[in-house]
């Protein structure tokens, strides 16, 4: 099959993750810089707005849905992502170190027995019913609209970069002295 020229022909003849991770590894070092410096600027972006309405949510409570909006950047592959990151206790029991899933909060004394009081939260396992509401409580998302105000910003500096790869591209195998 021929490859076609044009950017709405190229967007759909790749055809997933893997594709788009060929294609992204067979541009130059220089476009795969750039490109990766907006995508980890945007993803980290994201992830601040996300904290930014969480922080002015009434209904939130304590900062533990805050403070794990996290961001992952994989540079190989072009692709960054930000959300709720995984949250880990880790106790010292009689010398050998514990972890837990989730946050432990102590109870009555410093006990770890729900009885006495003690909690365990999972922001990672209550996120979606905040973004999305539940039957009980109506949505607050703070996700979708954080990746919604990203997404303009990304694509203009992007197309901003393209002067900056142009320059870097017409220096590429010049000699200087």
């Amino acid at each position: 099959m021929a490859r076609p020229n044009h950017a709405g022909a190229i967007a759909a003849h790749i055809q997933g993750m893997r594709e788009l991770k060929a294609q992204f590894q067979r541009l130059p070092e220089v476009v795969r810089d750039i490109v990766n410096d907006e995508t980890e600027w945007a993803v980290q972006e994201g992830a601040r707005r996300a904290q930014a309405i969480l922080r002015q949510s009434p209904s939130i409570q304590t900062r533990a849905l805050h403070d794990h909006v996290g961001w992952a950047m994989h540079r190989r592959a072009g692709r960054g992502s930000f959300g709720i990151t995984r949250a880990t206790t880790v106790f010292t029991i009689g010398g050998t170190r514990v972890r837990v899933k989730g946050l432990v909060r102590a109870g009555a004394g410093g006990s770890a027995r729900t009885s006495q009081g003690a909690t365990r939260d999972q922001p990672s396992r209550r996120a979606h019913f905040i973004e999305f509401g539940a039957r009980h409580m109506p949505a607050e998302p703070f996700i979708v609209p954080a990746a919604a105000s990203v997404k303009g910003d990304y694509v203009d500096r992007v197309v901003r970069a393209r002067t900056r790869i142009e320059r870097d591209m017409s220096t590429v195998g010049s000699r200087t002295r």
